[in-house]
C-alpha cells in the first residue's frame, strides 16, 4: 500500500483533478452542481417520494407492501441507470488513485463500454420480465374507513395520475402543499415525477446528439479536404434551419411519446458537437502521437476514437451541459404548446400551460412552481457549463 501511495504521488496532479479544483473555486458552480444532484436524486426516487400507495399497510393483522409491488419496469430501469452512474463515478475516482495516467484513457473506455452493455441488457430484461401493473385501490380511503389498521405513506401521499374532481383548481393548502391542477391532481407530486421526464429528455437526447456529432466531426476533421468541405456544407445547412420549428414539423407526423421526443431532439441538435470535434481533430491530426499511430498501421477506428478523441473531447463535455439545458427547455416548450408527452404523464411545460383554468381563472401556482422548476434547472446546467468552460480553458482560469 505504501509503495502504491508513493507511486501515485509521483504521478502528480492529473488533468481531471486540476479541472475539478478550478471548478470548485466558484460558489455558483458548486450551487448549480448541488442543485443538479438534488434534482437527480428526486428524479430517481420519485415513486418513493410521491405516491398514493403506502410503503406498508396492515390489513387484518397482516402487513402488505403495495408501493414496491406497484413499481414497474421504468422505475427499476431508472434505479439501474442511477446505480451505473454512481458505479462509474466510483471507478473514475479509483482510477485516479490506482492507474497510471497513460493507461487511464483505455481503461475508462472499457469501463464505459461495460457500463453501457449492463444498462442496455438490464433495461431490456426488466421490460421483458416486468409487465405493467395497475393497482387502483384507494388505500387512503381504507385507512380513513378503518379497514386498515396502520399505514406508512410517502412524504407526498398523492399519485401524479390520481384525479380528484372535488379538489380541482385549489390553491396551496395543508392537504396539497402546492395546490391542484384542473383535474384535482397534486401539483407537487406531478412536479416531482416531471423531473424524471425533464432529466430523461436532457440526458438521452444529448447522448444521441453527442454520438452523432462526435462521429461526423471526427470524420470531417481527420480526413479534411473534399470530405470536410462537403460535410461542412451539410452541417451549415442543418444549422441554417430553425431547430425548434424543424422539431415541430417532424413531431407532428409522429405519435406523442417521450421516446419520440428524445430521438427527434437528439437527431436535430448535433451540429454544435460536430463543429467542436471537427476543430479539435483538425488541430490534433498533425500531432506526433497521431502520426506515430498512423505509421504503426493502427486501424482507423483506434486512431480516431482511442488516440485523438480523448484529447479533444473536453469542448464537447462543456457543450453537453448547455445542450442538456436546451433539451429540457425544448421539451418544456413542446409540452406547453401541446406537442409533448400525452397526459397523464407529467411534464413541467404541460403544467405551465394550465395556468389559466377551465373557468378562465388565473391559477398562479400552476404558473409559478413549474416555471420556477424550469428556470432554476436550466440556470443550474448553464452555470455548470460555464464553470467547466472556465476550468478547462487555461486562458479563462483565475489566478490561484
Amino acid at each position: 500500500m505504501k509503495a502504491e501511495v508513493k507511486h501515485n504521488k509521483a504521478w502528480g496532479i492529473s488533468y481531471g483533478q486540476l479541472v475539478a479544483r478550478e471548478f470548485f473555486k466558484n460558489r455558483l458552480n458548486v450551487a448549480g452542481l448541488a442543485f443538479i444532484f438534488v434534482l437527480f436524486t428526486v428524479a430517481v426516487f420519485a415513486p418513493l417520494l410521491a405516491n398514493d400507495k403506502p410503503f406498508a399497510i396492515k390489513v387484518d393483522g397482516a402487513w402488505k407492501f403495495p408501493l414496491f409491488g406497484a413499481l414497474g419496469a421504468v422505475d427499476y430501469a431508472v434505479f439501474l441507470a442511477a446505480g451505473v452512474v454512481i458505479a462509474m463515478a466510483v471507478l473514475i475516482r479509483r482510477n485516479q488513485r490506482t492507474i497510471a495516467p497513460m493507461e487511464r484513457s483505455s481503461v475508462l473506455w472499457r469501463q464505459f463500454g461495460a457500463a453501457f452493455i449492463v444498462l442496455v441488457v438490464g433495461t431490456a430484461a426488466m421490460f421483458y420480465m416486468l409487465p405493467e401493473k395497475l393497482d387502483a385501490t384507494d388505500y387512503k380511503a381504507m385507512v380513513a374507513e378503518g379497514r386498515a389498521e396502520k399505514a406508512v405513506f410517502a412524504p407526498v401521499p398523492y399519485s401524479f395520475a390520481r384525479t380528484d374532481l372535488a379538489a380541482r383548481e385549489e390553491g396551496p393548502s395543508g392537504a396539497h402543499w402546492l395546490g391542484t391542477d384542473d383535474v384535482g391532481a397534486d401539483v407537487l407530486a406531478r412536479l416531482i415525477h416531471g423531473s424524471r421526464i425533464s432529466l430523461s429528455v436532457g440526458f438521452v437526447a444529448v447522448g444521441i446528439s453527442c454520438v452523432i456529432g462526435i462521429m461526423v466531426g471526427a470524420v470531417l476533421g481527420y480526413f479534411g479536404g473534399k470530405v470536410d468541405f462537403i460535410g461542412m456544407r451539410f452541417v451549415e445547412i442543418m444549422m441554417a434551419v430553425p431547430v425548434f420549428f424543424l422539431i415541430l414539423t417532424i413531431i407532428s407526423f409522429w405519435p406523442r411519446s417521450l421516446l419520440n421526443i428524445m430521438i427527434i431532439i437528439g437527431l436535430t441538435t448535433w451540429t454544435g458537437d460536430a463543429r467542436f470535434i471537427r476543430a479539435e481533430f483538425l488541430k490534433l491530426r498533425k500531432q506526433d502521437f497521431v502520426q506515430a499511430a498512423v505509421s504503426l498501421g493502427l486501424p482507423l477506428r483506434s486512431i480516431l476514437f482511442k488516440h485523438i478523441l480523448p484529447n479533444g473531447i473536453a469542448p464537447v463535455l462543456v457543450n453537453a451541459s448547455f445542450d442538456i439545458a436546451g433539451a429540457i427547455f425544448i421539451e418544456a416548450s413542446l409540452s406547453f404548446l401541446g406537442f409533448g408527452v400525452a397526459p397523464p404523464t407529467p411534464s413541467w411545460g404541460q403544467m405551465l400551460s394550465l395556468g389559466v383554468g377551465t373557468t378562465g381563472r388565473f391559477l398562479w401556482w400552476l404558473t409559478l412552481f413549474p416555471g420556477m422548476a424550469i428556470f432554476v434547472t436550466v440556470m443550474a446546467y448553464n452555470l455548470v457549463g460555464e464553470g467547466l468552460r472556465d476550468a478547462i480553458d487555461p486562458r479563462l482560469r483565475k489566478a490561484a
